[in-house]
């Protein structure tokens, strides 16, 4: 069983809260400080490559025209993949381009910390939980490890939560305007959509985790039924008007 000693490190970086809980052997010692900052290291050439809030980023400059994209570093090609196989797979209602303007953050986060979380999950004997924003990469050092209980929360009353989700080794990923209204729209629209309060996807990883989870509540009433279509995917809908529904 791994040991009961926990550490807890937080960090803004991305322009949002990281937060990592380490149990187990090197949960507070000098090679988990080391893969923290290693960690951490990720996450801000991240933002140096793909902030949209940074004019001198790479993705700023692309989407000005300044570059192109073989002149931009390799991953940001990665992450333009990444966001038209959404696209087409959610026909339309996730685009990395909306109305002539690029911002591939829908893909960048979940894509970011499933990197960062690599050396992480290096430690030997160390169960490792992720979190950036909310969306977690979570990891156990073996099979007497006990699981990471994920609490998911109710977009109708931020303080409660709707439930629990036990994960052994993956992520999870929650969309919805509980916390920052109106920032999800249907691409096809450019409309916030309607009838859904949120969407929260368990799965192996937390780039696909997060890119569902965007794409399903940019579709509103059809999040559900493109969900169940969804391979090695669960999800938990809720409804605007407080219905839950289970997928997977």
């Amino acid at each position: 069983m791994t040991t009961a000693v926990r550490a807890r490190y937080v960090e803004h970086v991305m322009g949002m809260p990281i937060s990592l809980a380490l149990r187990g052997r090197h949960a507070d010692d000098a090679a988990a400080r080391e893969a923290w900052a290693e960690a951490l290291a990720v996450l801000r050439e991240v933002d140096r490559v793909f902030s949209t809030y940074r004019d001198d980023s790479f993705v700023s400059r692309l989407g000005r025209g300044e570059l192109t994209v073989e002149e931009c570093p390799p991953e940001v090609a990665e992450v333009l993949e990444l966001g038209e196989r959404a696209r087409r797979e959610s026909s339309g209602a996730f685009d990395v381009r909306r109305r002539g303007v690029l911002d591939p953050s829908g893909v960048v986060k979940g894509w970011a910390v499933e990197r960062a979380a690599a050396p992480l999950r290096a430690l030997p004997g160390t169960d490792v939980c992720l979190s950036a924003g909310g969306d977690m990469v979570c990891h156990v050092a073996g099979p007497d490890s006990p699981e990471w209980r994920i609490g998911i929360e109710n977009p109708h009353n931020p303080t409660a939560l709707l439930a629990t989700v036990p994960v052994r080794n993956g992520a999870v990923a929650t969309s919805g305007l509980a916390h920052r209204p109106g920032h999800v729209v249907d691409a096809r629209t450019g409309r916030v959509p309607d009838g859904v309060a949120s969407v929260t996807v368990v799965g192996a990883d937390l780039t696909w985790a997060d890119i569902d989870a965007t794409a399903a509540f940019a579709l509103g009433a059809d999040a559900a039924r493109w969900l169940a279509g969804r391979p090695g995917r669960t999800a938990l809908v809720v409804w605007a008007d407080g219905r839950t529904e289970l997928v997977g």
